[in-house]
């Protein structure tokens, strides 16, 4: 769809989507925020906004069975959100963090 946006904006001026969510929150922090990164910095000339998930989604109302699951994992621990913040804002203003809290 990212493609799209840029071969649509390339020709129009404007991308067709005002948003994407990534959901690497299977992944590392690390991981999370190296990808997330490569993205804002494709969609920051389009002023595209990118949803970012953060920690572990899902949980008994989707099926998911969390039980053994350290509690730190399950909920969003601020300095993620610090670290998620320091990176992505150096490249643009456009995202939003999407946190587990309890």
């Amino acid at each position: 769809m990212l493609e799209a946006d840029e071969a649509y904006f390339k020709e129009h001026g404007q991308p067709l989507f005002s948003s994407h969510m990534l959901d690497f929150s299977e992944e590392s922090k690390e991981h999370n925020i190296a990808a997330c990164k490569k993205y804002l910095t494709r969609m920051a000339p389009m002023k595209i906004w990118l949803e970012m998930e953060i920690g572990i989604t899902g949980g008994e109302e989707d099926g998911v069975d969390n039980t053994g699951v350290d509690n730190a994992s399950l909920y969003t621990q601020p300095e993620d959100i610090w670290d998620i913040h320091r990176e992505l804002s150096s490249i643009a203003p456009h995202f939003s963090i999407a946190a587990a809290f309890g």
